[in-house]
């Protein structure tokens, strides 16, 4: 048999050993274990942590108390930023303009709530004062919520959203707040919130049934209209021009005479409360127009005279024959 004894050569100062045997040897310096080397343990350095200074928060400096006369100069300021952004409100005449005016309104309350709260009123009007400011807020959101409504054709015109927003809970707690703070001080008779008008219930006017206003006549024609469970006014008109406004209370029907020759396109609208000066319903407002015109015409012969008439159902009919289409609100004809 043969043994296969493995060598090992180690160099040590130079020297050139064998070792057999599969043994190890050291070389100079150091213990060992074993007859093995150990490992040298790495030289560790202490370090010091590196201080990072805080910087001093630099406190917010206190408002000065202002005069009386400040005071109501400030409150004069609130109220003549606020008091176009509800006349907008009040002046707005589709859904689109006046979800538009309400949010305006909403930002320049919460500007104004902003510039308030930081300053420091006259001792005897601080509780008030910071009822003013929460005032604001409340009334903003209420404004943000109608805005919505509007956007929703809930709200109209201004003719409903105006009495909406001045009969809110923000409305009312705001005409608090401007009541404590005009009986604050006895010497000095603060005024505020005149930008928002007295609280009022929602209108329900109804014109009688017929013809609004002016229109061109002097045909033979002959429309009668039926409405459905809601009010509505329909309109004839040709080349621009107003032929004729019918208001149709909810349920009844209405024939109106005299129609013109020509051909017509029809719109209607439908809603509660109309307003005349806007000529439009200013809640719960839709918008539609009937595919197909009207063509009206007069026919005369020597024994009898021929003439055209149509009757319109605004809601759905077994056999009707006429389909309609929604219609933008600001699009659709006012006179």
């Amino acid at each position: 048999m043969i043994f296969l004894r493995s060598r090992l050569l180690v160099m040590c100062g130079g020297v050139l050993a064998l070792v057999a045997g599969g043994l190890a040897t050291s070389c100079g310096g150091g213990g060992s274990r074993d007859g093995l080397p150990q490992p040298t343990s790495p030289t560790s350095r202490a370090s010091s942590p590196i201080a990072t200074p805080t910087p001093t928060p630099t406190p917010s400096p206190t408002p000065t108390t202002i005069t009386s006369g400040e005071y109501q100069t400030a409150l004069s300021v609130l109220d003549s930023a606020l008091a176009p952004r509800f006349s907008a409100v009040f002046l707005s005449g589709t859904p689109a303009a006046l979800s538009n005016a309400f949010k305006s309104a909403a930002g320049e309350l919460g500007t104004q709530g902003l510039t308030l709260s930081r300053i420091r009123p006259p001792a005897n009007v601080a509780s008030a004062h910071q009822d003013l400011v929460a005032a604001l807020s409340a009334l903003k959101s209420d404004l943000l919520n109608l805005a919505g409504d509007a956007r929703d054709h809930t709200l109209c015109t201004g003719g409903a959203g105006m009495p909406r927003a001045a009969s809110g809970d923000g409305a009312r707690v705001l005409r608090a707040a401007a009541a404590a703070i005009a009986s604050a001080d006895p010497a000095q008779s603060y005024k505020v919130g005149t930008f928002m008008p007295a609280a009022q219930p929602d209108l329900n006017r109804q014109p009688v049934n017929g013809s609004l206003g002016p229109g061109k006549r002097g045909g033979l024609g002959k429309l009668t209209i039926k409405a459905a469970t809601t009010d509505a006014v329909i309109k004839l008109t040709g080349g621009g021009t107003l032929i004729r406004n019918i208001y149709v209370r909810a349920g009844a029907t209405v024939t109106a005479y005299g129609i013109p020759d020509g051909t017509f396109d029809v719109f209607f609208t439908t809603g509660t409360d109309w307003e005349a000066a806007a000529s439009r319903f200013t809640r719960d407002c839709d918008f539609s127009k009937f595919d197909q015109p009207l063509s009206y015409q007069t026919k005369y012969y020597s024994t009898q005279t021929q003439y055209t008439t149509f009757t319109l159902t605004l809601y759905k009919s077994v056999g009707g024959n006429a389909s309609t289409s929604s219609v933008d609100p600001d699009s659709f004809p006012v006179s």
